[in-house]
């Protein structure tokens, strides 16, 4: 008498999984074909104290280039790339060092960076850019959850600052179609 339940609950089961595999397989039929490749981008970060956390900056800082080129009207695809995989070498890459993301001394948000536009036909220096945002803490408490807020607007708002200018920058050399160069 309890064989029977088992085999209906194991009957259940299987059934189950092949739903879901079938499931699986399907989404997997309706993946989009990847978008080509327009502008590979590689953020070099100063070393810090903590392992990864160089990486998790330069994603972060290859965020904020996207968001401020895709609302400057690119429509490009924008694809951050590292030393370890450094991408197509017939797709434009803008190299950037980043020097100092930070709050510094006298309570403002700093960022600052230098580029190049590197392409098969050679490399062109865009220069050192830099964004300055204020930070007002307005929060009580060293460590607490608002505070935390309020310093990563602060450091955005420096980021998109410096980005601004990159932007223009990169779309008066002409090298990446699509910049538009009047958009400031």
């Amino acid at each position: 008498m309890k064989t029977f339940p088992a085999c209906l609950r194991l009957l259940a089961f299987l059934s189950a999984c092949c739903g879901l595999f079938s499931y699986s397989l399907a989404a997997e039929a309706k993946k989009e074909t990847p978008k080509p490749v327009d502008l590979q981008v590689l953020v070099d970060v100063p070393p810090t104290w903590r392992p990864f956390l160089d990486d998790d900056i330069a994603e972060i800082f290859t965020s904020r280039l996207q968001e401020v080129f895709k609302r400057r009207g690119y429509a490009g695809n924008i694809v951050q790339v590292t030393n370890l995989y450094p991408g197509a070498k017939e797709i434009p890459t803008l190299e950037i060092f980043l020097s100092e993301w930070r709050i510094d001394r006298s309570g403002n948000a700093q960022c600052t960076f230098t580029a190049a536009l590197k392409t098969a036909a050679g490399e062109k220096n865009l220069g050192i850019k830099s964004g300055t945002a204020m930070y007002w803490a307005q929060s009580r408490g060293r460590w607490s959850m608002q505070r935390a807020f309020e310093t990563s607007d602060a450091l955005e708002d420096a980021a998109r600052d410096a980005l601004r200018d990159l932007y223009v920058a990169v779309a008066k050399t002409g090298i990446v179609p699509g910049l538009d160069a009047a958009a400031k």
